[in-house]
């Protein structure tokens, strides 16, 4: 990569390199977190971004330094960190499309729960709003597709999916994801170090739980 670079683009103090997958991406963001160059790393779905100060460094000699740490990648990277286990409740009253995805996908509407629970899933990058996770599953999956009409009203902690890409709403907020449950976990907590509770890369497993243990679990919560 040069400056010259097409994957490289330079917007203000923002700088976006497309890269080819998940394992690039996470080896670049090793790579540029090893420098106190940047003030933001982001990693996105098929590219990440890095913010610089323009006081201090100009765009392109950022650009430079961006395409020189990132030479030698290590692309085999190894989650160092376990399995985050997320407590699902599918009980219809909080998964308003459970008959609709199930239906999408050929299997009763009884067996979503245990089909979703059994998928390993990989945090893809967070965006959209604070701790709002996109997930992409290890396994192949059918299209499903958002919504034809978007909620005004979709509740923090709802898991949404699309086919082979899952999401968990971090907040009270509109939404077009079809929704099959909701976890009682907080995603966003701005009063702890660590604020988000899940990270790119990470490996994600979903476990069913039942509607009495998503109300016990969530009066833990907001207590």
């Amino acid at each position: 990569m040069s400056v010259h670079d097409p994957m490289i683009h330079i917007c203000d103090d923002w700088i976006s390199i497309k890269l080819p997958d998940w394992k690039t991406i996470l080896a670049a963001q090793n790579a540029l977190s090893a420098s106190n160059h940047w003030t933001e790393i982001v990693p996105g779905l098929d590219s990440i971004a890095v913010q610089f100060d323009p006081a201090l460094l100009s765009p392109d000699d950022a650009a430079r330094m961006a395409s020189d740490q990132m030479k030698n990648l290590t692309r085999v990277v190894s989650h160092s960190s376990a399995t985050v286990v997320i407590p699902v409740c599918y009980d219809a009253a909080l998964a308003p499309d459970r008959e609709y995805v199930a239906e999408k996908l050929g299997i009763a509407a009884a067996a979503l729960p245990s089909w979703h629970a059994s998928q390993l899933q990989r945090v893809a990058m967070l965006g959209f709003m604070p701790g709002f996770a996109y997930l992409e599953s290890e396994e192949e999956c059918h299209a499903i597709g958002r919504l034809a009409s978007p909620r005004q009203l979709v509740s923090a902690g709802s898991i949404g999916i699309i086919g082979g890409q899952s999401c968990i709403y971090s907040f009270d907020s509109p939404g077009g994801w079809p929704i099959i449950g909701r976890t009682p976990l907080r995603l966003f907590d701005p009063a702890k170090n660590q604020p988000a509770l899940l990270a790119s890369g990470q490996t994600v497993r979903f476990q069913s739980i039942t509607k009495d243990a998503f109300d016990n679990w969530q009066r833990e919560e907001n207590a």
